[in-house]
């Protein structure tokens, strides 16, 4: 597939997800580290990207609650039923239609992303055309996140969700971050191959990584060494130990 020498890039935070293991009724992405919310810090990091525009995928909900944080820093989307990480990104269609080049899609609960890891996921998919490539790091014991099966030679297959792994497959210890690049031709393509049939019954977005393999498309990987590049907050213990690293963090400069 041709692409032109420069290409543009903008970025989709997902952030619609109401976040039920808090076990609160303030949307995830905006609960606090530091004084500042979860969504804060992904949009700074973005800041420092060569990104043309940020968007945030939020619900009819929260819709308010984000923008009286981010303000006009980003653009908004509105996700009207919460179906899937899949129709999230579906839903931001109209904001992408007369877009060409890569779309960066990260989640909102992510404090730790870094400029310099988003520039390396963004170079690894750019640079040799590939149709995606996401970021993925190894834990042992692996947390409940969707596991990278890979083939013989080492090329990522697929990524399957806890849920709907075998055995087998939940003992890998490569696992997704959930935070990815594409070029959004391919991705929308992708995203209309995406089924429900899976055990949460939603439209998952690591499946279009299987559907772009087997259409023969190219799939690239990025490592984090630092496993709290990759961390997302989903539970009240996830931002307890994050509060703590980040204060680690800002002590050890």
């Amino acid at each position: 597939m041709n692409r032109t020498k420069t290409i543009n890039t903008r970025a989709l935070i997902l952030a619609a997800g109401k976040g039920a293991r808090m076990k609160s009724s303030r949307s995830k992405a905006l609960h606090t580290i530091l004084g500042k919310t979860l969504i804060e810090y992904v949009v700074e990091a973005l800041e420092q990207v060569a990104v043309e525009r940020i968007g945030v995928v939020v619900s009819a909900q929260n819709m308010r609650p984000v923008q009286a944080v981010l303000k006009n820093r980003v653009d908004y989307i509105v996700q009207r039923e919460q179906l899937g990480t899949g129709h999230a990104v579906l839903s931001a269609s109209d904001w992408l239609h007369t877009f060409e080049g890569s779309l960066l899609v990260l989640v909102g609960d992510a404090p730790f992303i870094s400029p310099g890891i988003l520039g390396q996921l963004i170079k690894a998919q750019q640079q040799d055309s590939n149709a995606a490539g996401f970021l993925t790091v190894k834990m042992n014991p692996p947390p409940p996140w969707g596991r990278v099966v890979r083939d013989s030679d080492g090329q990522a297959l697929r990524i399957v969700e806890e849920k709907d792994a075998s055995d087998k497959e939940r003992n890998i210890t490569e696992v997704s971050s959930s935070h990815y690049c594409f070029y959004w031709d391919c991705l929308y393509r992708a995203l209309h191959f995406v089924t429900a049939a899976n055990a949460q019954k939603e439209y998952y977005l690591p499946d279009v990584i299987e559907i772009m393999v087997n259409n023969g498309e190219t799939v690239t990987t990025v490592p984090c060494e630092d496993e709290l590049l990759a961390f997302g907050i989903n539970t009240p213990s996830d931002l307890r130990f994050a509060e703590a690293e980040m204060k680690k963090r800002i002590v050890n400069g």
